[in-house]
């Protein structure tokens, strides 16, 4: 593992990267069809066909944005935090129990599941906090194919993410 200073360099460096990529994505209208694919893809995917209470993530202008996915299906339950701070309030997490799906944004994902995210640790703290998936929950994270990495630098507290979707 890299030392700490230069990880944090590292993973400031790729942060850079990474939002340059998604801004020309943004510009040219290709996060816009990105969408689309991706929500046909999670939309007949079993572990969304099978999960009732899932959390999703209020997508920023250069997200790939799922929010369409609430008003698609009212018989699920959909949790989206409101991402103040770097830390989760205690309210949500409760709302968190239980389960069946997280889907977590990212800046970049690596082929082993680690996250590069937007340097707040939200999400990690939001996995590592008590909430509680149900069994077999799934986390996936979700980004364009141009930010799919084979390795990114990871730290200890650093959560995983079970799949991901790269578009």
């Amino acid at each position: 593992m890299l030392p700490k200073k230069s990880l944090h360099n590292d993973k400031a460096s790729l942060r850079l990267k990474a939002k340059a990529i998604l801004e020309n994505l943004f510009k040219s209208g290709e996060l816009e069809k990105r969408r689309e694919t991706a929500i046909h893809k999670i939309i007949n995917a079993d572990f969304f066909i099978s999960a009732k209470k899932i959390l999703i993530y209020k997508a920023l202008k250069d997200e790939i944005d799922l929010n369409s996915l609430v008003e698609l299906f009212p018989d699920k339950k959909f949790i989206i935090p409101e991402v103040a701070g770097n830390h989760p309030p205690e309210d949500f997490i409760k709302q968190c129990q239980d389960l069946d799906l997280i889907i977590i944004p990212g800046l970049s994902f690596d082929e082993r599941g680690y996250r590069l995210g937007r340097g707040g640790g939200y999400y990690d703290k939001l996995l590592s906090n008590g909430i509680t998936p149900r069994a077999p929950a799934l986390t996936l994270g979700i980004i364009p194919k141009e930010l799919h990495s084979e390795t990114l630098p990871n730290e200890p507290h650093d959560i995983k993410v079970d799949l991901i979707l790269a578009i």
